[in-house]
């Protein structure tokens, strides 16, 4: 009985968790550039059941295995689905998308960070941004200043009233799963090593739309609300009828 207890309880923590993670996929389902979330539940070790067989005199005899037992489940990785989101036309000259695997470089008070989200700014003086105010770096681990016309070719190239002022910073890793960590304002942090991207793909006057999907992320997160409610049942039961055999128990004489 407490065996139940502690499996319906686990269960409920693993669905805490993949509600959790749900409801943030959702709530950034607008969000440019964002990566959704997949929880990916592992078991706890099963338990091996024995049984101790008795001789015909009634000493003990060997055991015999009867089977396993579950002992419930848990969170076993919380990683990020790199899937390239749909590119959205927007036709304003700062919002710039990458058609591959490739993130931009900007500057923050902890050092350089990473994003896929190419919805930027210009500050009062022209400095080039993303949309938390972090500048925008170039090749040459430079900020970008405008003054004038805005343009960027497939190769990042910045142009400034038609003469080529600059190149974006654009990097790729070997490896995403295992090396980026999701920070928030929709960027990355990596301490692998990276290298520039000699093609990147620039697409100007779009973004990368973020990679959840409503309907699916919807029925996901119902379903795990439904699991959770059941397991909570469960343990209502569990503790219903321990509280029976605590009391039978204790009345006995």
């Amino acid at each position: 009985m407490i065996k139940g207890l502690y499996s319906a309880a686990s269960g409920m923590m693993l669905g805490l968790a993949r509600m959790d993670v749900l409801a943030n996929n959702l709530a950034n389902v607008n969000t440019c550039g964002f990566k959704k979330d997949v929880v990916v539940s592992t078991a706890f070790p099963d338990m091996l059941i024995s049984r101790l067989e008795k001789k015909e005199n009634g000493a003990s005899g060997s055991y015999q295995q009867i089977g396993k037992l579950g002992t419930g489940a848990c969170v076993g990785l919380q990683t990020s689905d790199f899937t390239q989101g749909n590119m959205k036309r927007t036709d304003n000259p700062l919002d710039i998308a990458l058609a591959n695997a490739s993130y931009f470089v900007v500057e923050t008070a902890n050092g350089e960070r990473f994003t896929r989200n190419g919805q930027f700014k210009l500050d009062g003086t022209g400095l080039l941004t993303d949309l938390s105010g972090n500048p925008v770096m170039d090749v040459n681990d430079e900020q970008i200043v405008v003054e004038g016309d805005f343009q960027v070719d497939k190769q990042g190239n910045v142009f400034v009233n038609g003469e080529e002022f600059t190149t974006l910073k654009i990097v790729s890793f070997a490896e995403q799963t295992n090396t980026m960590t999701k920070l928030g304002g929709s960027l990355w942090q990596s301490n692998a090593a990276y290298t520039e991207d000699a093609n990147p793909q620039v697409l100007q006057n779009y973004v990368e739309d973020s990679n959840v999907n409503a309907v699916s992320e919807m029925i996901e997160l119902i379903k795990a609300t439904r699991s959770y409610e059941s397991l909570q049942k469960i343990v209502q039961a569990q503790d219903e009828s321990l509280a029976t055999v605590i009391e039978k128990v204790g009345s006995a004489r």
